[in-house]
C-alpha cells in the first residue's frame, strides 16, 4: 500500500496553524484573519477532522507541575514473536505516555512521566515481568532541551 500525503490547501495549512497555537481561537478569529467565512471554517475544521488530520483538540499541560518529575525513556528487547502482547500491556500501564515500534537494536522505546524514582522502578520491574520481554535500558531524561507538539505544515 502506497501512503499519499492527504491535499490540503494554504487555507486549510492555515486553520491548522493557528489551531496548533491555540486550539481555543474561535472559528469567528480564524475567519476574519483569513478573510473567509465563519462557516467555511466550520465546514473546513469538520472535513479535517473526518479525514484524521487533526486528531483531537487537547490541553497541553505542565507533567512537573502535576507531579510527574520523571520523565525517562525504556529502550526495550523482546521476543518477535510476542511484541505485539508486550507492546499492547505495556500501553496499558499507568504512567506509560508513549510507545513505539521501532527498527534497530531495540524493538520499542516507551516514554515514561512519574512522580519519583521509586515508581519509575516498580514501572521497570513492571515491564521487566511481562512475558516476552528480553531486556530493558532505561535513560532518565535530565532536562528537555525541545519538547515540541506541533507539526509544521
Amino acid at each position: 500500500m502506497i501512503f499519499m500525503e492527504p491535499e490540503i490547501d494554504e487555507v486549510d495549512r492555515e486553520i491548522i496553524r493557528m489551531l496548533q497555537d491555540d486550539a481555543r481561537i474561535s472559528f469567528r478569529k480564524i475567519a476574519e484573519k483569513l478573510n473567509v467565512s465563519e462557516a467555511t471554517i466550520f465546514i473546513r475544521v469538520k472535513k479535517l477532522l473526518e479525514r484524521n488530520i487533526i486528531k483531537r483538540f487537547t490541553a497541553i499541560v505542565s507533567p512537573e507541575v502535576l507531579g510527574k518529575k520523571i520523565t525517562a525513556f525504556i529502550l526495550l528487547k523482546a521476543d518477535p514473536k510476542k511484541l505485539n502482547n508486550v507492546l499492547e500491556t505495556i500501553s496499558r500501564i499507568d504512567d506509560v505516555y508513549e510507545v513505539y515500534d521501532v527498527t534497530g537494536s531495540y524493538y520499542a522505546i516507551v516514554k515514561i512521566r512519574t512522580e519519583d524514582q521509586g515508581k519509575l522502578r516498580k514501572i521497570i520491574d513492571e515491564i521487566g515481568l511481562i512475558d516476552g520481554v528480553l531486556s530493558t535500558e532505561t535513560a532518565i531524561v535530565l532536562r528537555s532541551v525541545k519538547e515540541e507538539t506541533r507539526i509544521k505544515v
